[in-house]
C-alpha cells in the first residue's frame, strides 16, 4: 500500500499530471490503508496471548509483599500481635444458617469447600486471631463473609490477617485477595467493577497494560479489568461505614448485582452502621449482601488490655510497667478510659503516646503520665478521650523520643496534616487515597485555567520563537512566540475540561472511548495548536499561509494526536517506555495517508507553490513527514511497572518523571518534523531544524502527570500549606512516624477516624490566627 502510493506519486510526477488528477489517483490508496490497518490490528489482537495464571501469581506476590512489609512498618508485632477474638453477627444482619449451607450445596460443581467441616449452626463461626483464615476457607460454606465491629475494634487489621492467610493458603492460579477501601466509591456514578479496577491500577501500576487478547466490544481491555472481568481477584472490601449513610442502600444492592453468588468476598463495616441500612422504618425492601454469613468482633478483655500495656513497658513488675496500675484498675468499668482501651485503635494510640522510648533528654524532657487519663473532669465521655488521643498522636510521634532525625518539628506535621485531611475530605470527596497525582485539585477554579495553562503556553512559545527569531530576527521571534504562547496556553488552559471526556462524551452522545470521539479530540486539539503555528508563520511569510498550516498541521497532528489517545487511554503515572510496534506500523500508515492528502490540499491552494518541488513533490515530503509523525507518536508506549515488584508513591514519581519526559521528547519530535518540514520549504533547512528541535525539547516538559504535582507542589508550599520537600515529609510520616500507612503507590492516614478528625480541625490553626490579629 504503501509502495502504491509512492508509486502513483512518481508516475504523476512523471507524466505531470495535474493535482486534482493525482489526488483522485490516490483515493482508492484509502480503503487498502483502512483494511491494512484493520487486518494488521486484528491479527496482533488474535495472536496476543494473555496469560492471567501468570498475572494472577505476579500480583498475588506483590500484594502479599505489600502487606508483610505494612505489618512491619505498623508494628503489629511489636511487642506482639494484639488478640482480636469475634462471635457470630446477629442473626437478623446475615443469611440463615441452613439457606447457606444449601445454596453452596446446589451450586454447579459442587459446594467451594468440604460440607464435614462446616458447622452446624452460625455459632461455629465464632474464634480469635489467626483462626480468621479457617473460619473463612473451611467454615464458611458460601466463602462470603460480612466482618462488623465498633469504632477501632481492629477490622482492618484482621482483614491483613486475612488476607496474609488467604495468600499462603493459595496455590498457583488462584484468586487473589486485594484490600480496597471504599470510602473513594460512588456508587451512584461508578459501576463497581470500574472502580476496582482503577484501585488495581493505583495500587499496582503494571496492571495498566493492556490485555489486547480479551475485548469487551470494540473496547481493548487492560490487565487490571481482565483479572475481574475473569473473576480472579478475590474483593476484601473494607470502611462500608465510610460511605454516605443515604448510599448505603444502593451500595449494598450495587455489590450484590456486581458480584455473583459464587464469588468470594469480604465486606467490613461498624456494626451501628451496618445494622442501621438493614433496619430502615421507610425502606419497604430491606437489602442484605447475598450470600453471606457474618461475624462481630468482640470488646479487648481487661486481662488482655492491661498485659498488653505493661508488656510494652517490659512487662511486670518493672517500674516502668507500674506507671499503668492506675490506668488499668479502671479496665472493664464503665468508665469512658475503659471503653477506649477496650479497642486496638485505642490502645495503639495509648502506648504511643504514654509509653516512653530511651532518648537522650528523658530526664528534661519526660513523657506524659498515663494517671491524666483518669481525670473524669477533664475528660467526661469517650469522646473527649478520642479527640484527647488524637491530638495527642502527632506530637508524641514527632518528639525528641523518635531514634529518626525530624525534619519537621510538631507544629509544621500538624498543619500538613490537618491541610491534606481536609483536601481529601473536599476536594477528593472523602477518599482515603492521598494520590501524588491528584494533588492539583487543590487549584481553585479561577487560577486552575492559568496553571495548566502556563506551561503549555511556555512550551509552544518558546518552541516558536526560538525557530522564527533563528530565521527573522529577535522581533519576529519574540513577537511570534507570544502569539503563539498565547494560543498554546489557551489551550492548555482547555485541557483539564477536554480531559474529562465523560462528562465531554455526554454532550456529544458518543463513547469516551470510541474511534470517533479519540480523534475528534485529536483534530479540535490539533487545529487550535496549528492556528498557533500558522498564525506565527503568518506574520513572517503573509497571511496566505495560515489556512495552509492549519489545514496541514490538523490534519496529521489531529490524527496522531487522535491514534494517541485511542492506543493509550490512560490518565494514571506512567514508569517507563517500550515500543509498540503494532502502534508504530498504524502510526506510519496513517500519517503517510494523511501526510499526503494534507500536502496535495496545501499545494491546490498554492500557498508553497513554485519553483521545482510544486505541490506534488511537497505532497510526498509532507507524507514521508507524516508518517513518520504518526509513527513516533504511535510506536512510543508508557506503561507501568513490573507486577512483581511495589512501587510506592515517591518511587512512582520519579519513574513517571523520568518516562514521561522521554516519551515527550519523542513525541515532540514527531510532532516537530511536521511544523519543521512546512517551514523548510518556506524558510530554508535552518528554520526547519531549529522548529523540529526545539519543539521536541519543550514537547517533553508539557503533559506530565508530575507537571501538574511540581505545580500544585510549589503553589501549596509557598502557601505554606504543605513542606518543600511534600514527599520525603510523606514518606517519613509512614516510614518512621506511623502517621500513614501505604497501599500499593497511594498513601492513606493509619485510621480514617484520623483522618475525619484532623478535617474538622479549624483552618488556619489557631497559633496562626493568633499571630496574624
Amino acid at each position: 500500500m504503501v509502495l502504491g502510493i509512492g508509486g502513483a506519486l512518481a508516475l504523476a510526477r512523471r507524466f505531470e499530471l495535474g493535482t486534482a488528477a493525482t489526488a483522485v489517483a490516490l483515493l482508492p490508496s484509502l480503503a487498502p490503508a483502512y483494511l491494512g490497518w484493520a487486518a494488521f490490528r486484528d491479527d496482533r489482537a488474535e495472536s496476543a496471548v494473555v496469560d492471567l495464571d501468570a498475572v494472577a501469581d505476579q500480583l498475588a506476590r506483590a500484594v502479599q509483599k505489600q502487606w508483610d512489609n505494612e505489618a512491619e512498618i505498623r508494628r503489629v508485632n511489636d511487642p506482639y500481635p494484639l488478640p482480636v477474638a469475634w462471635r457470630a453477627a446477629d442473626a437478623d444482619l446475615v443469611e440463615p444458617w441452613h439457606a447457606l449451607a444449601d445454596l453452596a450445596r446446589a451450586w454447579p460443581g459442587g459446594p467451594p469447600g468440604d460440607p464435614a467441616r462446616w458447622p452446624a449452626d452460625a455459632t461455629g463461626l465464632a474464634g480469635e486471631d489467626a483462626q480468621i483464615g479457617e473460619v473463612f476457607s473451611q467454615r464458611l460454606p458460601t466463602r462470603r463473609l460480612v466482618v462488623l465491629g465498633e469504632p477501632g475494634a481492629g477490622k482492618t487489621v484482621l482483614l491483613i490477617r486475612l488476607l496474609q492467610d488467604l495468600i499462603e493458603r493459595r496455590t498457583g492460579g488462584g484468586l487473589v485477595p486485594v484490600l480496597f477501601s471504599l470510602a473513594s466509591w460512588d456508587p451512584t456514578r461508578q459501576r463497581l467493577e470500574k472502580w476496582m479496577a482503577e484501585h488495581l491500577r493505583r495500587s499496582h501500576p503494571g496492571l495498566r497494560v493492556l490485555a489486547s487478547a480479551v475485548t469487551t466490544g470494540d473496547e481493548p481491555i487492560d490487565l487490571a479489568q481482565a483479572l475481574l472481568d475473569a473473576r480472579r481477584v478475590l474483593p476484601i472490601l473494607d470502611g462500608f461505614d465510610e460511605l454516605p449513610p443515604a448510599l448505603y442502600a444502593r451500595a449494598l444492592d450495587a455489590l450484590n448485582r456486581a458480584l455473583p453468588l459464587k464469588q468470594p468476598l469480604v465486606l467490613a463495616s461498624r456494626a451501628a452502621e451496618y445494622h442501621a441500612v438493614l433496619h430502615q422504618p421507610d425502606t419497604p425492601v430491606r437489602v442484605r449482601l447475598n450470600g453471606a454469613a457474618g461475624i462481630h468482633l468482640l470488646p479487648l478483655t481487661r486481662e488482655r488490655a492491661a498485659a498488653y500495656l505493661r508488656r510494652d513497658m517490659g512487662g511486670s513488675p518493672s517500674a516502668t510497667a507500674a506507671r499503668w496500675n492506675g490506668v488499668t484498675a479502671l479496665l472493664g468499668t464503665d468508665a469512658p478510659l475503659a471503653r477506649t482501651l477496650s479497642t486496638p485503635l485505642g490502645l495503639f494510640l495509648t502506648r504511643t503516646i504514654y509509653n516512653p522510648r530511651p532518648r537522650p533528654d528523658a530526664l528534661r524532657n519526660p513523657a506524659p503520665h498515663p494517671d491524666e487519663l483518669c481525670d473524669a473532669t477533664a475528660f467526661p465521655t469517650r469522646d473527649a478521650i478520642n479527640a484527647h488521643l488524637f491530638n495527642a498522636f502527632i506530637p508524641a510521634a514527632y518528639s525528641s523520643a523518635s531514634q529518626y532525625p525530624l525534619r519537621w518539628n510538631a507544629r509544621q506535621a500538624h498543619r500538613a496534616f490537618v491541610f491534606l485531611a481536609r483536601h481529601l475530605q473536599t476536594d477528593c470527596g472523602g477518599s482515603t487515597d492521598m494520590a501524588w497525582w491528584e494533588l492539583d485539585r487543590v487549584f481553585p477554579s479561577y487560577t486552575r485555567p492559568l496553571a495548566f495553562g502556563l506551561p503549555v503556553g511556555l512550551a509552544v512559545g518558546l518552541s516558536i520563537g526560538l525557530s522564527v527569531g533563528l530565521v527573522a530576527g529577535p522581533v519576529a521571534g519574540l513577537t511570534c512566540g507570544l502569539m503563539g504562547g498565547l494560543v498554546g496556553g489557551l489551550t492548555g488552559a482547555l485541557r483539564p475540561r477536554l480531559q474529562q471526556s465523560g462528562a465531554l462524551s455526554i454532550h456529544l452522545r458518543i463513547p469516551s472511548r470510541s474511534p470517533a470521539f479519540t480523534l475528534a479530540v485529536g483534530f479540535v486539539g490539533a487545529l487550535v495548536v496549528g492556528l498557533a503555528v500558522a498564525l506565527s508563520i503568518g506574520l513572517v511569510s503573509g497571511p496566505v499561509v495560515v489556512p495552509v498550516v492549519v489545514l496541514t498541521f490538523g490534519l496529521v497532528a489531529g490524527l496522531a494526536f487522535g491514534l494517541r489517545l485511542r492506543l493509550e487511554q490512560s490518565s494514571a503515572p506512567s514508569v517507563r517506555l517500550r515500543l509498540s510496534f503494532r502502534s508504530l506500523a498504524v502510526g506510519l500508515v496513517a500519517g503517510l495517508v494523511a501526510g499526503v492528502v494534507a500536502g496535495l490540499a496545501a499545494g491546490m491552494l498554492g500557498a508553497l507553490a513554485g519553483g521545482p518541488h510544486s505541490e506534488l513533490v511537497f505532497g510526498l515530503a509532507f507524507g514521508l513527514a507524516g508518517g513518520l509523525t504518526g509513527g513516533l507518536a504511535g510506536g512510543p508506549m508508557t506503561e507501568g511497572h513490573d507486577l512483581g515488584t511495589t512501587v510506592g508513591p515517591a518511587a512512582l514519581l520519579e519513574l513517571d518523571r523520568r518516562a514521561l519526559l522521554v516519551f515527550g521528547l519523542v513525541r515532540g519530535l514527531g510532532g516537530g518534523l511536521t511544523g519543521g518540514l512546512v517551514g523548510a520549504f518556506t524558510f530554508g533547512l535552518t528554520f526547519g531544524l531549529a522548529y523540529c528541535l526545539s519543539f521536541g525539547l519543550t514537547g517533553g516538559l508539557a503533559g506530565a502527570a508530575w507537571t501538574n504535582f511540581v505545580l500544585a507542589r510549589v503553589y501549596l508550599a509557598a502557601r505554606r500549606r504543605v513542606p518543600w520537600g511534600l514527599m520525603a515529609f510523606l514518606d517519613d510520616a509512614h516510614q518512621h512516624r506511623g502517621v500513614l500507612r501505604q497501599v500499593g503507590s497511594v498513601y492513606q492516614f493509619r485510621h480514617i477516624d484520623l483522618q475525619r478528625h484532623l478535617a474538622q480541625q479549624p483552618w488556619p490553626p489557631p497559633h496562626e490566627r493568633r499571630l496574624r490579629s
